[in-house]
């Protein structure tokens, strides 16, 4: 390991905390929508948030890992610079952090099945090793196109759905569709990293939705995202007969014109402001959403 970073910063640095927020925020979600109806178990959301963000933490190793061996991160990236690729770490140090950090999680999802049943063993497990042939193995997902469905249902779907099943034991329908939102601005995150890097992912072979379909369908997906996400609220301001108040997060599309305007217009480096954006956009849809649902209760 270079000399000239403490380990515990490469690790973290690995890690890529600021994308942590796409496995934090649906989890607070969930954690809202329990919390305006009944008493929270701070134990288990505490180990729910643990599980949502080493699964994440462990998906970003494997990531680093094997899209340095793929030879997908090549000196002139223009994201954020992996671990791998600036030799910071080995492939053999690389792949023990990833059994650590998969180990905690498997550790906190073991205490969870025990409260919570076989339904969190297996939405478990599936989440690992998504997280594993994310860009492992030989049909890696991010390769294939399949990555930004990954992400809607990990980040989005199933994140606030699991939450909210830790919590009450049952699968409700209103944090199945509320995962929606968060599912698809992570997945505009995605598509921001994608658009930026279209020109690499080329060149190493990764068939993503836009290497395989263009700028013009990234800028499209993006804009879908966005409104899409700020549509949910409405569906469930409908189907749940929830108050006005539930739509406050739908606002953030508002704050989503600026980055649009970005999308359409620029490429490359300049996307990685659209990208912190996109994650800001995230955050502020979540704390309304919180709000909108208990102030609304």
């Amino acid at each position: 390991m270079a000399a000239h970073l403490p380990p515990l910063q490469v690790w973290v640095q690995a890690a890529r905390p600021k994308t942590l927020i796409a496995g934090i925020t649906p989890v607070c979600m969930g954690l809202a929508m329990v919390y305006s109806e009944a008493a929270v178990n701070w134990f288990l959301a505490a180990l729910t948030l643990v599980s949502a963000c080493t699964l994440q933490i462990g998906t970003n190793y494997v990531n680093d890992l094997y899209d340095f061996l793929k030879g997908a991160d090549q000196p002139d990236r223009i994201g954020p610079p992996r671990v791998m690729q600036k030799g910071l770490v080995t492939a053999h140090q690389m792949r023990c952090g990833i059994a650590v950090v998969f180990l905690i999680c498997m550790v906190a999802g073991a205490i969870l099945v025990r409260t919570s049943g076989l339904f969190i063993l297996w939405l478990g497990l599936f989440g690992i090793g998504m997280g594993i042939l994310y860009t492992a193995g030989p049909w890696p997902l991010a390769y294939n196109g399949w990555s930004d469905l990954m992400v809607l249902l990990f980040f989005g779907i199933l994140a606030v759905a699991g939450t909210v099943y830790v919590q009450t034991g049952q699968v409700d329908i209103r944090a199945l569709i509320a995962g929606i939102s968060p599912g698809l601005i992570s997945t505009g995150i995605l598509v921001v990293n994608n658009l930026r890097d279209i020109a690499q992912d080329t060149r190493s072979g990764r068939q993503n939705l836009i290497v395989r379909f263009g700028l013009r369908f990234g800028r499209w997906e993006y804009t879908f995202c966005m409104l899409g996400a700020a549509v949910v609220p409405f569906v469930l301001y409908l189907y749940a007969a929830r108050p006005v108040i539930t739509l406050l997060p739908s606002v953030c599309v508002l704050l989503a014109l600026p980055v649009l305007w970005t999308v359409w217009n620029r490429e490359g480096a300049i996307l990685n402001r659209a990208l912190a954006q996109t994650a800001a956009i995230l955050l502020v849809f979540c704390l309304l959403f919180g709000v909108g649902w208990i102030l609304g209760a």
